[in-house]
């Protein structure tokens, strides 16, 4: 992190931003703090793992994690066209906003291999993208078992660590096309700018996504950061992401 601007801390009461006119936006006027925090990053991350999965009209897309980036990804799924959406997951206060963000079939890890659950369902075919939006490393074996030949896996997942000494993350040579690439990986996280900004709050302000469904605790004061951060700690099952706001 040494040219990162994260290598002072995150959570300053000030900060400064690097060629400010091209990177900050005006939170537009009627806009609630809740959701301008949220599109910054869950939004903009979940997002781009749509826009990577390069979905086409009516496409079966999978998302792996539905956590606050996996949901984003599944509004912008279906905002991007995709018609059967599978959410992996089982918080049952995540499935319920995953379903009014446009997922069709809910998959829990609980009931068995994900990637063959979601195979069966669609009769051994597969699906058409999926988005790797949580989990470990090991995760990419079932994403890459349940793509199609041809598809697209679009991570937006930051592995908290990989396998063995190297930490590496696994490929599966035969379920990625026998070594031959027939399925691309494609990885991104967090685009930012003033442009991208205010586009998604056109999707806000315009109704075709509500990111405050995904804010489940709010504190207020600079004070609660610590408090904040333990409740994404411990994740209680009425948790999906909390909001600090300033006074």
């Amino acid at each position: 992190w040494k040219y990162s601007n994260f290598k002072d801390g995150v959570f300053g009461e000030y900060f400064h931003v690097n060629m400010a006119d091209n990177n900050l936006a005006i939170q537009p006027e009627g806009m609630s703090d809740e959701a301008a925090v949220m599109i910054v990053d869950m939004l903009s991350t979940g997002f781009m793992g749509a826009e990577n999965a390069a979905i086409e009209l009516g496409a079966t897309v999978a998302v792996l994690g539905i956590g606050a980036v996996g949901l984003s990804a599944i509004a912008g799924a279906r905002l991007e066209g995709a018609g059967r959406i599978f959410a992996v997951g089982t918080r049952p206060i995540s499935v319920e906003v995953a379903k009014k963000y446009g997922a069709t079939d809910i998959i829990s890890y609980k009931d068995g291999d994900t990637a063959e659950q979601i195979l069966e369902a669609t009769d051994g075919v597969g699906v058409d993208a999926v988005i790797v939006a949580g989990g470990h490393a090991e995760i990419l074996l079932d994403a890459f078992k349940m793509a199609k030949a041809g598809s697209k896996i679009a991570n937006i997942n930051y592995f908290g660590k990989g396998q063995g000494e190297k930490d590496t993350v696994p490929i599966p040579r035969i379920d990625w096309g026998f070594g031959m690439a027939d399925k691309d990986l494609i990885t991104g996280l967090c685009p930012g700018g003033r442009t991208r900004m205010e586009r998604l709050a056109d999707l806000v302000t315009y109704d075709r996504v509500d990111p405050t469904l995904m804010v489940t605790h709010t504190f207020k004061g600079f004070d609660y950061i610590g408090e904040a951060l333990e409740l994404m700690r411990e994740k209680p099952r009425d948790l999906i992401k909390p909001v600090v706001l300033l006074d």
